[in-house]
């Protein structure tokens, strides 16, 4: 009795006194976003922005690993005690993961958007559809729209000459957003809360596959993530979420309310359309009509636009390059921009169908994970072979991260905000450029850590 009494008591000490050192570690974190608050314009003082943010994500690694480690120690040492829970699985850690989770976002809300000026135009966009203009007709520079032009949102608008290349979902967020209170601090608020929607789905997700609960601490304080949608407002918080949601409602064997969701989440990034095949399974027929469905339903009301629809997206898939990291290597081999997309999209599709006949062999041992497994690794073939890397694009595997952690991925979410040098010419010169010495910086020590862990794990199999 008196064993069970000290054990009791050492496992309570062990619980707070992990809290605590967990608190510490978030008020780091917390005074971080706070230094690149005061600092106002991010892109016009990037060095010193970009030191701010690793030294956040450093606290933030350090996070993980004493999380990951204590879990681990406190796990072997109790096998034999039922009682034990790992730390993070505890009701006070997942408080302190949440609260502080919470505490982030609301510090970078109230920072104004530096680091990008897609806002502004979900701005203008929102008000157009408000109106009843078809944003798929008008480039905001169009004549015909001269009358609408202001001095607050017009100026920061970005490819004034291109119409919009965001597809409906987004268009009739913007304008919900809009109708509600037209400002940037709104719009921010609006795609905030998708991200903090994607957190309760991966809170239900954990919990389905019966996965430590605490691993949500990787998406909740992702630098990356908070930066990206509480700092910056990128939509993709909005797919992401119906991308996480679809998932969650597969495993819970809800096919057609997976698929139309999955919908959704193409309606607001294009690129949830990998997924598809994987969540057909035996509703190959009805699932693809009532994706291709829901699709055509939303752009109805769009559909006046023509070829407009998907002018820019054109452009986008021939024309832009920003960050890429293998697309790179194979523009260097073929000497080619036009060839190298091609045989980027070859290997793609590739990878594609490799990982569709795995799933499909696998797919009867009714293994839940297995979905986002896959999902994972298709999403990973997609950005390592994209022409174009925003970091803000790198936030869609990061929720993948919880139920498959991965070192190399996880530091990628932190090196990829390197690609954000391009900004210090770009502020006082108009040059947008690329570093080609930071780029090898945040890429070299991914495909090492990748390597080496593939290696090790292929090892370990063996």
């Amino acid at each position: 009795m008196k064993d069970l009494e000290q054990f009791t008591v050492t496992s309570s000490h062990q619980v707070k006194s992990n809290d605590l050192i967990l608190v510490l570690f978030g008020c780091g974190q917390a005074l971080g976003y706070l230094l690149l608050l005061s600092l106002g314009n991010l892109s016009g003082a990037i060095a010193a922005a970009q030191a701010i943010f690793f030294l956040i994500f450093l606290l933030y690694v350090l996070s993980l690993h004493h999380s990951t480690s204590r879990a681990k120690e406190i796990c072997e040492a109790g096998k034999d005690q039922r009682e034990r829970k790992p730390f993070s699985s505890t009701r006070a850690g997942l408080a302190v993961i949440v609260i502080f989770a919470l505490c982030f976002r609301m510090l970078l809300w109230l920072s104004p958007p530096t680091l990008s000026d897609d806002i502004y135009r979900y701005l203008w966009e929102g008000r157009l559809v408000s109106m009843g203009i078809n944003p798929f007709e008008y480039a905001p520079d169009a004549p015909e729209l001269e009358y609408l032009r202001d001095t607050e949102i017009f100026p920061g608008i970005n490819h004034k000459n291109f119409i919009t290349i965001y597809p409906p979902l987004n268009q009739f967020i913007f304008w919900a957003s809009t109708e509600m209170h037209p400002t940037v601090t709104m719009m921010n608020l609006t795609f905030m809360i998708f991200d903090l929607l994607t957190m309760v789905v991966l809170m239900l997700t954990v919990q389905a596959l019966r996965i430590d609960p605490g691993r949500i601490i990787i998406y909740a304080w992702n630098p990356l993530v908070i930066v990206e949608f509480a700092g910056s407002g990128h939509l993709d918080s909005a797919g992401i979420f119906f991308l996480m949601l679809s998932f969650y409602l597969f495993i819970k064997n809800r096919t057609f309310s997976a698929i139309f969701l999955l919908a959704l989440s193409f309606l607001g990034k294009f690129l949830a359309l990998i997924f598809l095949p994987f969540i057909l399974k035996e509703k190959r027929i009805t699932g693809t009509l009532l994706f291709a469905a829901v699709i055509c339903g939303a752009y109805l009301p769009f559909s006046g636009a023509g070829e407009g629809l998907f002018q820019s997206l054109v452009i986008y898939s021939q024309e832009w390059v920003f960050n890429p990291s293998l697309f790179a290597l194979l523009s260097w081999i073929v000497a080619s921009p036009p060839a190298a997309r091609w045989v980027s999209a070859a290997l793609f599709m590739l990878s594609i169908g490799v990982l569709f006949i795995r799933y499909r062999k696998r797919a009867r041992d009714e293994d839940k994970k297995l979905i986002y497994l896959t999902g994972f690794a298709a999403l990973g073939s997609l950005f390592l072979l994209t022409p174009v890397l925003h970091p803000w694009y790198l936030c869609w595997i990061v929720p993948f991260l919880v139920i498959y952690p991965s070192r190399a991925w996880i530091f990628l979410s932190g090196s990829v905000f390197l690609s954000y040098w391009v900004l210090k010419d770009y502020v006082t010169s108009g040059v947008w450029e690329e570093n080609n010495l930071i780029v090898t910086i945040e890429y070299l020590p991914f495909y090492a850590l990748l390597l080496f862990d593939g290696i090790r794990e292929f090892r370990k199999r063996s």
